[in-house]
């Protein structure tokens, strides 16, 4: 009988032992006001030393806590400002034994702006702890009276801030072009396009017969070869002189001014030959 006894009382140990070590849960969503929550992390600390720091991939969380603990956890981004939620798992040792709902709270984070005074985020924002009253777990209503209106007045103006950002409009980007060289004409060039193309030809009427005249094309273009040797062709209007029997004109540089040349044929001639030194 005795033997059974103390079977039972073990039992019994063990049963009020393990609902003693159920941990109390919190959980939530972190969020990263006009951003991605990539790259955010959430740090813990516990009693005062670091013991947990985790790369977020979602905006979901979730830890398991320990009774008779104080946790600050922060929810942190580069570029964003920090927020700090403190937690106290102080329960008395009688009421561990209670099974507490899990503790749902959200966190968001707004990008940190120059010009705007922060320095409200080195506290916690908000508390929780357990209230002997209800037995569960609650927001400390009398600390988050007392700061919440300075939360609300800065997030107001990063809001703001924010918003000012997004209506900004990019600057116009104005392409430049390259600047192009123009090439140089090589041998074998097309001397209508080097040279000009001149005046069309005439065509004459006799009776009901029209009968055309061929003039010679005429390039109007001055064109500068090699060292001081120039070439020149005569306009339509001097061509059509019946005075004018040249095609164009070359210069050697010689003192000896201009020496006419009477056919085309002759003036690619020389334009080529000068080309090609």
């Amino acid at each position: 009988m005795k033997n059974n006894f103390f079977i039972l009382l073990i039992f019994t140990l063990l049963a009020v032992y393990s609902q003693a070590q159920e941990p109390f849960k919190v959980y939530g969503k972190f969020m990263v006001n006009g951003g991605s929550v990539k790259g955010a992390k959430i740090a813990i600390e516990k009693n005062g030393v670091q013991v947990n720091v985790s790369e977020r991939d979602n905006n979901k969380f979730e830890f398991a806590l320990e009774y008779d603990c104080e946790y600050v956890f922060s929810f942190m981004k580069e570029g964003y400002i920090t927020k700090k939620i403190l937690i106290s798992c102080k329960v008395p040792k009688e009421k561990q034994t209670l099974e507490f709902e899990p503790f749902k709270f959200d966190v968001e984070i707004f990008k940190q702006y120059p010009g705007v005074n922060t320095v409200i985020y080195n506290q916690p924002v908000g508390k929780i702890k357990f209230n002997d009253v209800l037995n569960e777990f609650d927001y400390d209503t009398d600390y988050t009276k007392s700061i919440q209106n300075e939360i609300k007045k800065v997030e107001d103006a990063l809001k703001q801030k924010a918003k000012e950002e997004a209506e900004k409009k990019p600057e116009p980007v104005v392409k430049q072009e390259p600047v192009k060289t123009p090439e140089k004409s090589a041998p074998g060039v097309d001397l209508s396009k080097a040279l000009g193309e001149g005046p069309k030809p005439k065509t004459q009427q006799t009776g009901t017969t029209a009968t055309k005249t061929t003039s010679m094309p005429m390039p109007t273009k001055t064109v500068t070869l090699t060292g001081i040797v120039t070439m020149g062709s005569y306009t339509a209007a001097e061509y059509n002189n019946p005075n004018m029997r040249s095609y164009g004109w070359i210069n050697y540089g010689d003192n000896n001014g201009r020496v006419e040349i009477a056919t085309r044929e002759e003036y690619e001639a020389k334009f080529r030959q000068y080309m090609e030194k």
